[in-house]
This record gives structure tokens, sequence and C-alpha cells, in this order.
């Protein structure tokens, strides 16, 4: 109840900002008027964030994207199958299971990623569907490690590989959701980038880095 309460006085604030009583004899409809100044400087401020959102998050795809792309490569040598989705196989036809080591490094990249890609503040909807889908895929990411550990401590601790591969398809697939995750957001802040007059902004994140010029980050000015 505290929490509607607040809501509903910080939406009176903003009506009573923007909106102020008519004064005289003759009070319009609603008895306000808007106050055009106002309304201008508010629209003035929400364009510059949605200008300083664009920024920050196209930064942030790109400085992303770097860093990621050695773990990508990491876990398409792990799972070398997954353009189908998922993974299956032993460590000498498909699984290759990664080492305590590569899981550890791995974790520290996806982690400091997740973790600045929760920090992008929420705007316009077209932001948030940038910052979202960032969001999800790193998460995506990190639960594909969860089940790599999984995977390689089951196929230590079993003498029959078939519970460690259904892991591993499952890490595959995994992979493979966070990539079209990534591919959301990277369509759409290209897009905002087109809009905004500042040309492609391409950091799409591939399954690995020897996949096409589309996923590697590129900057223009002007159509191509």
């Amino acid at each position: 109840m505290a929490a509607v309460l607040g809501a509903a006085a910080v939406a009176l604030l903003v009506v009573l900002l923007v909106l102020r009583p008519w004064e005289g004899e003759a009070p319009a409809a609603g008895g306000f008027d808007v106050d055009p100044a106002r309304v201008a400087e508010l629209e003035a401020a929400e364009a510059e964030r949605a200008v300083e959102n664009l920024a920050a998050a196209g930064e942030l795809a790109v400085s992303a994207q770097e860093r990621l792309l050695p773990v990508m490569d990491g876990l398409y040598g792990t799972l070398p199958t997954g353009e189908g989705g998922s993974a299956d196989g032993d460590s000498e036809d498909g699984v290759t299971p990664p080492t305590s080591a590569e899981l550890d490094e791995w974790r520290a990249v996806v982690d400091e990623v997740a973790a600045e890609t929760e920090a992008l503040p929420t705007g316009s909807s077209e932001h948030n569907i940038v910052r979202n889908g960032l969001v999800l895929s790193t998460r995506l990411l990190g639960d594909t490690l969860d089940v790599l550990e999984l995977a390689a401590a089951d196929g230590s601790a079993n003498d029959s590989a078939d519970g460690s591969a259904r892991l591993y398809d499952v890490a595959g697939d995994l992979r493979t959701r966070a990539v079209d995750a990534w591919a959301v957001a990277a369509v759409q802040l290209d897009l905002q980038h087109i809009e905004a007059d500042r040309g492609h902004l391409h950091a799409f994140l591939p399954l690995h880095s020897g996949m096409s010029a589309e996923g590697e980050a590129e900057m223009s000015h002007g159509d191509h």
C-alpha cells in the first residue's frame, strides 16, 4: 500500500509541475492549463536522456562484444557443433570438456558484462529492448557455464556418459539462445543508430569469432 501511495504521490507531483490551475473567470473544461514552457522543458530532458542512453548502450555493446568473443571461441571449442543449437558426442568427436580454470576465466568475463548490462538505465521502449536483450543474453551465457560445470562434474563422477551428454546438449542450446537474444538487442541498437543519423552500429555476438562480418563491431557514418 505504501508503494502504491508513493507512486501516486510522484504522479501527482509531475502533474502539478506541468499543469497549473486556471486563473480568472473562465477556466478550461478540465480545470487546468498546460504550461507550454514546462512541457518543452520535459521533452528536451527526455530527448537528452534518449541520446545518453543510446550512447551508453552502444558503447557497452561494442565493449562487451570484444570481451565476450574469447569466451564464445572457448565455448565453441567445447561445443563445436553448436551452430545447430546443441552438441553431442564425446571428447574426441563433439564435446571437449572445459577445465576448471577455463570455466573460471569465462565466468569472470560473463559476470562482469552481466553486471554492466544490468546497470544500464531504463528508458524508452526501444532502448529497453536493447537493454533487456543484452541482460537476457548474458544471463543465458551464465546459465550455459553453470550447465557445463554440472556436465563436467557428472562426467567425472559417473562411468556412463548419457547424463553428461544431455547436459552438454542443454548447454549448447542455452549458448545459442544467448546469441539469439543478443541479436534482437543488436538489431534494435542498429536501427536506433540509423534513426539518430549516426550510421550503422553492428555489435552482434557470434557463436565464434570466425563467423561473418555481421558479428564484428562496425561503426560508420552514412548508409551502406
